[in-house]
């Protein structure tokens, strides 16, 4: 007996993947399989916009609290580039979400950042102050004056 799409997602999904290698596609629940294959893509999607939030509100924390500096920030910085990096060879047909997903990161990352700041919105940028480039680029640490593109 198969297992239940909605009681045991784990077991259903392996049998799905028996079935797939088996060539029974007469068995295969594919309404689910589907809608399985399209929450992968979204959650690719979802995780890159997480790691890019994360190195966002730690590079506005960096620039506008220099002051809180530390080995934790600069660690951080360093691990979700890395981490953006790794996901993107992994998923290349994200690059071309990068606009829109660096859009939606920002904002969540001004939020963060006045959360753990203590800062008012107003310090921060509307939009995000540097390019993809700038703020992926190892030796990029913004300071108060400098960092901000054009």
């Amino acid at each position: 007996m198969l297992a239940s799409y909605e009681k045991d997602l784990y077991t259903w999904a392996l049998e799905q993947a028996s079935l797939l290698r088996r060539r029974k596609f007469d068995e295969i629940d594919l309404e689910h399989l589907i809608e399985e294959i399209e929450d992968i893509s979204k959650s690719e999607k979802r995780t890159l916009q997480s790691f890019l939030e994360i190195l966002l509100m730690h590079l506005l924390k960096w620039q506008f609290q220099p002051s809180h500096q530390g080995r934790s920030w600069k660690f951080t910085i360093i691990e979700q580039r890395k981490r953006i990096e790794s996901h993107l060879e992994e998923n290349l047909g994200l690059k071309s979400k990068l606009p829109e997903l660096i859009k939606k990161a920002y904002g969540y990352a001004v939020t963060g950042a006045i959360r753990e700041t203590g800062l008012s919105i107003k310090v921060f940028p509307q939009e995000c102050p540097w390019t993809y480039e700038q703020f992926m680029n190892p030796d990029f640490w913004p300071n108060s004056d400098s960092s901000i593109k054009n």
